[in-house]
């Protein structure tokens, strides 16, 4: 139980550092780096606009809503999203190495 609880903690945690990576990355591009924010942007804007993507195989109806879900914005967001989680886990990774590096599991006295 105290596992599943842990896991659910660490889960929650990475998520919710995730959000905030998102917002901080996004600030830090448009400050220091444009041009790759302008290209994660422009990369966002190309599979956005591909003909797969703008004309899927759906009725008229279909085709809106897909229109007004997928569209620049989402792709920026998810791509962001996932950028950002790639640099929460190696922060976490880092982390749980410094720890360990730290605080060496102790050996048993023989």
């Amino acid at each position: 139980m105290w596992s599943l609880f842990r896991a659910l903690s660490n889960g929650s945690a990475k998520i919710l550092a995730t959000f905030f990576m998102v917002l901080i990355l996004m600030m830090l591009g448009v400050l220091f780096l444009p041009s790759v924010f302008n290209g994660v942007n422009d990369f966002a804007n190309y599979l956005a606009n591909l003909d797969m993507i703008r004309n899927p195989n759906l009725g008229d109806q279909g085709i809106a809503v897909f229109r007004v879900f997928i569209n620049e914005a989402a792709i920026f967001g998810i791509l962001m999203t996932l950028i950002a989680r790639i640099v929460v886990e190696i922060i976490w990774w880092g982390s749980a190495k410094l720890w360990t590096m730290v605080n060496p599991p102790e050996t048993p006295a023989n």
